[in-house]
């Protein structure tokens, strides 16, 4: 065969490979080769042609090189989204506007969702490190903590669509807490209170500490923000105290009982307390909050570490490899395994909420694959998107929604992240970007990369 000939099929075998690593994603080494094998066939096949032919497949060859380098890396050529100052940040977002917060002056700002223009303009008019929850609808709360037991914490709503304060007013020592949409409710030590979103009127107010609601986990970790909840549980700091459940609502109490410890959730319409029997089975008792009947279920409980919340309307514990769903009006029990292999990610995930990070490890306990399940199907969720994964974990979750972020390496072997908005099951939207050491915060469908903010895109 002459050469001419041969260097032309090895430059078409070359392309092949090419493609397939892209495809199959190879790696790095395989892609180098590939790229050097095409380039150098390429020069051979011109060695007897015209100078002028020699030095066009010289150029080509390196053409080849670099635009192999660019096609397949996984970030964008340009960044996505616009810019905010340095201590500005995103606070919420609906499908038209961005709300965006600066710490240093409590400057509230609405821009425009794609490219950052001002639309409205509010202040917080508060001391120290203003906090801040997207309500649901048209509402964001902004919260100021004064620091000091000598003077009230500051709070006030505002809405996305015009910036324009629904109400502003003194909270005393009490942090928020929870919400059902119509009423924000507010904790401390000696009392909690539920005001109402659009008038900032105060319902209801009862004494004692919120460290549950039905949105969320249950109690390990009190004083933190429970997602939208119907019922909140008040306790005092002892485990034996009786646990008191209100109607977010009306603050009119359902029930107080005594719980076996901190192992209980508040599911749908009804409380209900996790113990366990003599073989180390866990046994679940229901306490109806809105009528119906008591109830009690057991299930296996599997070894190793174990979280308790209200799911998909329903108690959940999950486990290593399943979840375990209690129905709450009834206790009828159901088991979804994970498929195959895979067990939950407990440390380098987030864990709450529908999805949760998974893994599979070898025989000598490494890990070689990551992805995030839906604990509803007990299925993964199939993450759209080039690259070698070599890392997930959950960045932010809220009820049926989860933000994924994916470590991936591509065929040259670029490293960037992936965030990927997870909800109903599916994959909504993503986007990438090569600095992975940057702060990220969503809201919506926007988020912040550092000093940038971004939508992530509907596919």
């Amino acid at each position: 065969m002459p050469k001419r000939t041969a260097a032309f099929a090895v430059l078409a075998v070359a392309v092949v490979a090419a493609a397939l690593t892209i495809a199959f994603d190879w790696g790095r080494y395989a892609w180098i080769a590939a790229l050097v094998i095409a380039a150098v066939a390429l020069t051979v096949a011109s060695l007897r042609s015209s100078p002028v032919l020699r030095t066009a497949a010289v150029v080509a060859a390196v053409a080849i090189i670099a635009a192999g380098v660019l096609v397949v890396r996984i970030p964008p050529l340009t960044s996505a989204g616009w810019e905010v100052g340095e201590d500005t940040s995103l606070i919420a977002a609906n499908d038209k506007l961005a709300v965006t917060l600066d710490q240093q002056t409590h400057a509230v700002q609405g821009r425009t969702i794609t490219d950052g223009d001002v639309v409205w303009k509010n202040g917080f008019g508060s001391s120290g490190t203003v906090r801040s929850q997207q309500l649901g609808g048209d509402s964001v709360l902004l919260y100021g903590d004064s620091g000091s037991s000598q003077r009230a914490n500051q709070a006030g709503v505002i809405s996305i669509a015009d910036g324009k304060s629904r109400w502003n007013q003194d909270v005393g020592q009490q942090e928020p807490f929870t919400t059902n949409g119509d009423i924000v409710v507010f904790s401390s030590n000696e009392t909690t209170t539920g005001i109402e979103v659009k008038t900032g009127k105060k319902v209801w107010t009862h004494v004692g500490e919120a460290n549950a609601g039905s949105g969320g986990q249950n109690s390990y970790n009190s004083r933190r923000w429970v997602p939208r909840s119907d019922w909140v549980v008040i306790r005092g700091g002892a485990r034996t105290a009786p646990a008191t459940v209100l109607d977010v609502q009306t603050g009119r109490v359902a029930a107080t009982l005594r719980a076996t410890g901190n192992d209980f959730v508040v599911a749908g319409k009804s409380f209900i307390d996790f113990g366990y029997v003599k073989d180390g089975r866990r046994l679940a008792k229901g306490t109806p909050l809105a009528g119906g009947r008591p109830w009690q279920a057991e299930f296996e409980r599997s070894n190793g570490l174990e979280v308790l919340e209200a799911v998909d309307g329903k108690a959940r514990a999950l486990y290593d490899r399943q979840a375990v769903f209690v129905e709450p009006e009834t206790g009828e029990v159901r088991e979804v395994p994970l498929v195959d292999r895979w067990s939950v990610n407990w440390y380098d995930g987030r864990v709450g909420g529908r999805y949760v990070a998974v893994e599979q490890r070898d025989h000598d306990r490494k890990v070689e694959a990551w992805a995030v399940a839906d604990t509803v199907t007990g299925k993964l969720v199939d993450l759209k998107g080039r690259g070698q994964t070599v890392e997930l974990t959950i960045a932010q979750y809220s009820g049926d929604t989860a933000i994924s972020c994916t470590t991936v390496i591509d065929a040259v072997g670029a490293e960037s992240n992936r965030y990927t908005w997870i909800t109903d099951g599916t994959d909504h939207g993503e986007l990438t970007i090569s600095d992975a050491n940057q702060l990220v915060e969503f809201a919506g469908t926007a988020a912040q990369l550092g000093n940038r903010i971004a939508v992530l895109r509907d596919n």
